[in-house]
């Protein structure tokens, strides 16, 4: 398979199987680092299974369809990272842009540092629901055949996007075209090097990190090497969404948990109910100081879940 950052042709496959038993091959670039799923769907293929099909079988609660209040509910409590992250470059006569807004979570948090938000999302229902909880613009529709005006947003966000994307490359280039020339581009994606892919031996856990609806697997060189490639300079930082008793989890069972709000929310203990009180502090103090130790052990390594780059357009294209 021939590279789509690089034009190396690699024959290393990494994952012959995905989630749910599919058949279906993903190659590793060695040169670099790109991981990229055997995949023959067309653009408008890929927008119909996410308006349609998508949120049926990738939801927060294992194996239950979900629906954009759900989808809302569940994570705009947990966007702080984010916020964290692009907060010093957030000013409040800024227009912000987020590519896969999914129900508004994101946008949700983040209008109040900014004079105006608007999304994009392809799954209609959830574009619509984000519309009226953020009261902004919401499009389910390519951002080409939109009506924005180039070199109109100061700041553009993708969360857990490039990785669905049929072209990347191409399509960072289309997005950059509504970005102003200092404009800021914010962008989140899976790690290839997850510590729980990386690290630790769980077999369960290698088939459902591989899935069809991630098209590419990102390492920090890659991200780096498509950024690169579409101009722009910036920084890579390593994020952990999931929780050090999510992770324990996977350890010993080698399978998810029934949802992800246990993994992504604070974590505790499941203590009995007439547990004394100021012992149940001290047990989830005690949990919550690992968790927070494990976290920076996972950054420090480069294993953390996510990879974010934020940075800027440079003067001068790349010769990679």
């Amino acid at each position: 398979m021939k590279c789509l950052l690089c034009g190396e042709n690699t024959k290393e496959v990494i994952a012959d199987k995905l989630r749910y038993g599919e058949a279906r091959k993903v190659y590793h670039c060695n040169n670099c680092g790109l991981g990229m799923l055997q995949d023959s769907r067309t653009e408008k293929e890929l927008k119909s299974f996410y308006n349609r099909n998508y949120r049926k079988k990738f939801t927060p609660k294992l194996n239950q369809a979900s629906n954009p209040k759900e989808l809302f509910e569940v994570y705009s409590n947990f966007q702080s990272t984010r916020i964290k992250l692009i907060r010093k470059f957030l000013k409040k006569d800024m227009k912000l842009l987020e590519i896969g807004c999914s129900a508004g979570m994101f946008l949700f948090q983040v209008k109040k540092y900014v004079r105006e938000v608007a999304g994009i999302d392809y799954d209609s229902k959830s574009a619509n629901f984000a519309s009226q909880k953020c009261s902004c613009r919401v499009f389910s529709d390519c951002i080409d055949n939109l009506k924005f005006k180039k070199e109109e947003f100061d700041i553009i966000c993708m969360f857990q996007v490039l990785e669905h994307t049929k072209n990347p490359v191409k399509f960072i280039e289309e997005v950059s075209k509504y970005l102003k020339p200092k404009g800021i581009i914010y962008i989140e994606v899976p790690n290839l090097n997850d510590a729980l892919i990386s690290a630790y031996n769980l077999p369960n856990h290698y088939n459902f990190y591989f899935h069809s609806a991630h098209l590419w697997y990102f390492t920090a060189k890659s991200l780096l090497g498509l950024m690169r490639k579409n101009n722009f300079k910036g920084k890579v930082y390593f994020t952990q969404d999931y929780n050090i008793l999510n992770h324990m989890h996977w350890i010993s069972a080698d399978g998810p948990q029934s949802n992800c709000l246990p993994g992504l929310s604070q974590p505790e203990f499941r203590l009995r109910d007439k547990f004394p009180s100021d012992k149940k502090k001290k047990f989830n103090a005690f949990i919550q100081k690992m968790d927070s130790e494990y976290k920076k052990i996972l950054t420090e390594l480069g294993i953390t879940s996510n990879l974010s780059f934020i940075g800027q357009k440079s003067n001068s294209r790349s010769k990679n």
